[in-house]
């Protein structure tokens, strides 16, 4: 367990932290024909869609309402309304996500209600071509890009899966507002409807009331308490369930966190359906700016998650959390149509991956298939040839909580010694971490904290750079933004695939570095005992290993074949 600590400076100097409409936005991007406006001042969007453009190096829709410092005081509720009526009308998006922003959050002006205004005079007009519109408060002053992407998903989940209508929320339970075109309520399974009724006591998802916006269009119940228990046996058909319902049983519901990539997207879609199931990614980053060559230029996203497949998640068998910022989505989702929730913090490493291939062979009855058995073998070789390398190497890593658990516990598996690690924002699961401690602050702190332990290995956006440059460490870009490297959206963090390449990646970028600081000349001199570098940076080759056989452990045993 880590011990999470606030840094000593009461103001970032070099900001390591982005905005919750950036995180939102985010999230909307990842969603086809789908366009996220920012409500506020029009430099809001412009900072935003700058570090999206450079970070993706793709034209990224991103659109605001423009508000001046005239309409901020005397109400910017006309600037929303003529911005979603042209872009409505012109542009025609199938999704827009409308972020507030702190301009917008601190003027005391009632935005849900607004909304609520401007849907209802057109809505039931237009409901053939009526778009679906999504609220979501993401106030900049506070959180960060992981909290507003829990925000924009949550509030998603609220808007294309309804509660039930036989289902009573309490006095307590937390709201949203959404809707335009969202789908109409539909009552759920009588077994199904009792539990996400007795669920609305449950105090496991009062924590994001205050992501909500204020004034919900109805009340949402609590989310019921999630659970990781992998199930006995194959995916079961509910209680009450119509056959139409039981053909989809095999739909699992993937929602994932910031911290995948387009290619890790692609990986964890691979191993679902590798066991024979269909797996819908929200948001799906992988299909719109992964960086294919669009056929012509439209104004809202090319590719993403429908608004067909985000109405099928009401049906999905089971609901994959693919890291912790998910986590509130992933819970609601649950709840909301009783499938199966499989919750993981972050899908890097050995033992999260077989954790996952575990679950997914209880639920469809079936063994690892050949491709995902191959994959582990190649990540298990990388594992034991990576730690000659990285083993004892001093490594600081900067990034949003879930990519700095992710790539810290790898990197922990192969013996690295995480000598610092700083987040911009604090979160539940950066307790989780398998190293001693978490510092909350800017990157001018991780910059002394870097420096003072002494690290070799320096991970984080291509603004920590400059960093590793200045304490002479290797380093290894990773999170966002990535702007003096291409393929940032191609890079691998996650699955067996996407562990291996993060690992050869970092011990190459060691190797080369040791490389590149020998002297002209001369031989590399073997390092000290008692330094940090000893057998990694000094030695040109990496010992061989042996091949003697040995007993297989339980990882090893998980993936021989059924008896049956």
């Amino acid at each position: 367990m880590a011990e999470i600590i606030t840094g000593e400076r009461r103001a970032a100097i070099d900001p390591l932290k982005f905005s919750q409409p950036l995180g939102a936005a985010l999230v909307f991007l990842g969603l086809a024909d789908s366009l996220p406006i920012m409500h506020g001042s029009q430099g809001c969007a412009s900072f935003a869609k700058a570090l999206l453009t450079r970070h993706f190096n793709e034209p990224i829709p991103l659109q605001t309402t423009a508000i001046s410092e005239v309409t901020a005081v005397m109400g910017s509720g006309e600037a929303m309304v003529a911005t979603l009526d042209a872009i409505r009308k012109k542009q025609r998006p199938a999704i827009i996500g409308l972020l507030t922003t702190g301009v917008t959050e601190v003027s005391g002006e009632d935005v849900g209600g607004q909304l609520r205004t401007y849907l209802a005079t057109w809505a039931d007009a237009d409901t053939d071509t009526a778009p679906l519109i999504i609220g979501v408060s993401t106030p900049d002053f506070l959180g960060g890009l992981s909290d507003g992407w829990s925000a924009a998903l949550e509030a998603l989940i609220r808007a294309v899966v309804p509660a039930p209508m036989t289902a009573e929320a309490g006095s307590d339970a937390p709201t949203a507002l959404i809707a335009a075109s969202a789908p109409p309520a539909a009552t759920l399974p009588a077994a199904t409807s009792a539990a996400t009724s007795s669920a609305a006591t449950s105090s496991a998802a009062t924590s994001s009331a205050a992501t909500m916006l204020a004034g919900a269009a109805r009340a949402i119940p609590a989310a019921a308490p999630a659970t990781t228990t992998v199930p006995a046996s194959p995916l079961s058909r509910r209680a009450g369930t119509t056959d139409e319902d039981a053909a989809d049983r095999e739909l699992v519901a993937v929602l994932a966190g910031p911290a995948l990539t387009a290619a890790d997207l692609d990986e964890v879609a691979g191993l679902v359906r590798a066991f024979g199931l269909d797996p819908v990614l929200v948001p799906d980053l992988s299909a719109s700016v992964d960086g294919h060559l669009a056929p012509a230029w439209q104004p809202t996203t090319t590719g993403g998650a429908g608004l067909a497949e985000l109405r099928s998640l009401r049906r999905a068998g089971a609901v994959l959390v693919a890291g912790a910022t998910a986590a509130p989505a992933g819970e609601l989702l649950a709840a909301r149509t009783g499938a199966r929730l499989l919750r993981h913090r972050h899908l890097s490493g050995l033992t999260e991956t077989d954790s996952l291939v575990a679950e997914l062979m209880a639920l469809t009855g079936r063994t690892a298939p050949e491709q995902v058995r191959r994959a582990r073998a190649r990540l298990a070789d990388g594992l034991l040839d990576a730690h000659f390398v990285l083993g004892g190497v001093r490594v600081a890593i900067a990034g949003e909580p879930e990519t700095l658990l992710a790539a810290g516990s790898l990197l922990r598996d192969v013996g690295a010694e995480i000598v610092t690690a700083v987040s911009p924002t604090p979160a539940p699961a950066l307790a989780d971490a398998p190293w001693a401690q978490v510092v909350i602050g800017d990157l001018a702190e991780f910059a002394e904290r870097a420096q003072a332990a002494g690290a070799e290995l320096v991970l984080g956006s291509s603004h920590a750079r400059g960093i590793a440059e200045r304490i002479g460490a290797a380093f290894l870009p990773i999170g966002f933004p990535i702007f003096d490297r291409l393929g940032a959206a191609l890079a691998g963090t996650a699955g067996y695939a996407g562990s291996l390449r993060l690992l050869l990646d970092a011990a190459n970028r060691v190797l080369d570095h040791g490389h590149a600081h020998a002297r002209p000349g001369h031989p590399p001199q073997p390092a000290s005992p008692g330094s940090a570098a000893a057998g990694h940076l000094a030695a040109t080759e990496i010992p061989q290993q042996g091949r003697g056989t040995a007993e297989p452990d339980e990882l090893d045993n998980l993936f021989q074949e059924s008896p049956c």
